[in-house]
């Protein structure tokens, strides 16, 4: 795990092909290349990182459903979390995550060596806002307690309708947007996913997202009661302003909005490792030559 930021690798040099990653890793991110005879993983695209670019597969993303930022965390914290009973263990895990727009955690930031472009960064993140700010993201198995810095905006179904041959235009549930209990995905497989089997967390992000999709299409369209809305909007606890907020960054933003990379600083990650008067007498060019099978 890359220090600078977070990015797991695997030792190409090191793997000896026993596949044993491919079995263990929880989730399911490496695979073993018959062609070289080495085990691979996402990289995240750390060369593009470290130049500020965003990774290949969410620049290229057709449905920009991808998103990069910055999250602070207690690092102090991390045993104690893992730790946590089952219980409270997604509400711990996200309580690790601390708002980088509070003048404590910037001092605190700063104080351990977190330089400003990185914490702006993080003040502007859109992974924050998903996770913290309005809470319809959520972790990836946390029962394995490895803590992640992924998350997941749980799916929903568009709307459902049919033109009928007199052109009169029929939903095929009982209303437009169907009731999260029809969803086609089982509340409880979605909580064996995010949220350790606890199916009220899941439901709670889900009357968010509901709620932010009836209050654009009754500003849009306005052909929903009016009260109904309102009361769906109470019941997620959610403002007019988030509402319009959530709608922006998911269908609106531009690419600066949905990637927030803060420059690399290298020049100070390695310095954990060795002297850095050292290093560059010694870095060299790296691989000359493609990992391959062979004896």
């Amino acid at each position: 795990k890359r220090g600078e930021d977070g990015v797991v690798l695997i030792n190409q040099e090191r793997c000896r092909a026993w596949r044993m990653c491919v079995t263990a890793c929880p989730y399911k991110k490496s695979y073993y290349n018959w062609h070289t005879g080495k085990s691979e993983k996402c990289i995240l695209c750390y060369p593009r990182l470290e130049s500020g670019q965003a990774p290949a597969c969410m620049h290229s993303c057709v449905g920009r459903i991808r998103y990069l930022g910055v999250m602070l965390y207690d690092a102090d914290k991390i045993e104690q979390v893992a730790s946590s009973n089952d219980k409270d263990l997604i509400k711990n895990h996200l309580d690790i995550y601390v708002d980088p727009n509070n003048p404590l955690v910037i001092e605190a930031a700063r104080n351990s060596g977190v330089h400003d472009s990185t914490i702006k960064a993080a003040q502007d993140s859109p992974v924050w806002k998903f996770v913290k700010e309005w809470g319809i993201a959520l972790p990836l198995h946390p029962e394995f307690r490895t803590l992640p810095n992924l998350f997941y905006v749980p799916p929903m179904l568009p709307g459902m309708a049919q033109v009928d041959g007199d052109g009169t235009y029929n939903t095929v549930s009982d209303e437009l947007f169907s009731p999260i209990d029809n969803n086609r995905m089982p509340m409880k497989y979605l909580a064996s996913l995010f949220t350790n089997g606890d199916t009220d967390k899941v439901r709670e992000v889900y009357d968010k997202l509901m709620a932010v999709k009836q209050h654009r299409r009754n500003i849009t369209v306005g052909d929903l009661p009016k009260d109904k809305v309102e009361e769906l909007m109470k019941t997620a606890k959610m403002s007019a302003t988030a509402a319009n907020a959530i709608f922006r960054l998911t269908s609106l933003a531009t690419f600066e909005e949905r990637f927030v990379i803060p420059p690399a600083h290298r020049e100070e990650s390695i310095e954990m490792l060795e002297a850095t008067a050292d290093h560059k007498g010694e870095a060299g060019f790296g691989f000359k030559e493609k990992p391959a099978r062979g004896l």
